[in-house]
This record gives C-alpha cells, sequence and structure tokens, in this order.
C-alpha cells in the first residue's frame, strides 16, 4: 500500500511541476512577442513623426516660396499697369 501512493505522489508532483514549467515558458513566450509588437508599433510611429515632420517643413517651405510670387506679381502688375497712379 505504501509503494503505489508514494508512487501517485511522485507523479502529482512531476505532473505540478511540469505544468509550472510549462506555463513559464508560455510566458516567456508571450512577453517576448508582446515585446517584438510594442517595439516594431513603436518604430513606426516614430517613422510617421518623422515623415510629418518632413511634410510639415516643405507645407512651411511652400507657403513661403509662394508669398514671394504673389509678393513679385503684384510688384510687376504694380510696375506695369499702374504706373500714373
Amino acid at each position: 500500500m505504501q509503494l503505489p501512493l508514494a508512487l501517485s505522489i511522485l507523479a502529482s508532483v512531476i505532473s505540478v511541476s511540469s505544468f509550472a514549467l510549462n506555463r513559464k515558458d508560455k510566458s516567456n513566450q508571450d512577453t517576448e512577442k508582446d515585446s517584438y509588437k510594442w517595439g516594431s508599433i513603436d518604430e513606426k510611429l516614430s517613422n510617421i513623426e518623422k515623415t510629418l515632420a518632413k511634410i510639415e517643413d516643405k507645407l512651411d517651405t511652400y507657403d513661403k516660396e509662394v508669398d514671394e510670387k504673389i509678393d513679385v506679381a503684384f510688384k510687376h502688375h504694380i510696375n506695369e499697369y499702374h504706373k500714373g497712379g
């Protein structure tokens, strides 16, 4: 009667420890996957921020160029058509 009880206890200990170790491995794998996903999301957001900054710079330059072209066109128009006034 002692031998089957000892084997049952040993099997239970092995089974519980195996379950715990497997859960730990699964937890580590899930953490790695989550870290990779967050890292890739962070990288994508960084790229989007850089692209937006470039677009803003281009828009600022464009506004400045358009304003300068309008000023030149007004000056030309005034000189050409409003000489007497």
